[in-house]
């Protein structure tokens, strides 16, 4: 293995509720499938780091607990002011923090009214942080659990662009290739 290449946890699992950060022992296939609204966990998987990569993985995880909670104030807290993201749906860019907050919540409320129920998990899978400067680039697998009567997973092949700005890492360009179901293991 690569000196600068580090293994962090094998899983980092957290629950979150929509009042504050709550850490989950363990959770049961029944807990996943009543969650009650505005609770989602977030987990990360298997981390892999170039040295001074922690902090962009710290954020990943941030951002994706916005999403979760629906916090678009600290969605946005986290982007860079013209940061830009491609729209699957319309397949038009999206420039500038404002605009995407205004996107992202839009996508995420015409998603549940479509499927009817919350997601219930976000899992980071295998996020692969590369830092330059201040500069880093991840590449990972989104994947997002829906709950209810008919459990669904789906998988977002993700990479997301940082620049580090007054000691902070913000995300300077985010795509996904889409939400896609998976297929179910047998």
């Amino acid at each position: 293995m690569n000196q600068f290449v580090k293994k962090v946890p094998l899983i980092c699992l957290f629950l979150f509720a929509s009042a504050g950060a709550g850490f989950a022992d363990e959770r049961t296939d029944a807990d996943a499938k009543s969650k009650p609204k505005g609770i989602c966990a977030v987990s990360c998987v298997e981390p892999i780091a170039t040295s001074d990569a922690d902090g962009v993985i710290d954020v990943l995880k941030a951002t994706t607990k916005a999403l979760a909670d629906h916090d678009f104030t600290a969605l946005a807290s986290h982007l860079d002011v013209n940061c830009t993201t491609y729209n699957e749906s319309t397949h038009k860019l999206v420039v500038g923090r404002d605009a995407i907050i205004k996107d992202v919540k839009a996508n995420v409320e015409a998603e549940e009214r479509k499927l009817k129920v919350p997601p219930i998990s976000f899992t980071i899978d295998h996020p692969y942080a590369m830092v330059t400067g201040d500069q880093a680039v991840v590449t990972f697998v989104l994947i997002k659990e829906i709950g209810g009567a008919n459990p669904v997973k789906f998988a977002s092949h993700t990479s997301d662009v940082f620049i580090k700005r007054d000691g902070q890492w913000k995300k300077l360009h985010f795509c996904g290739g889409g939400w896609k179901k998976m297929k179910e293991a047998t």
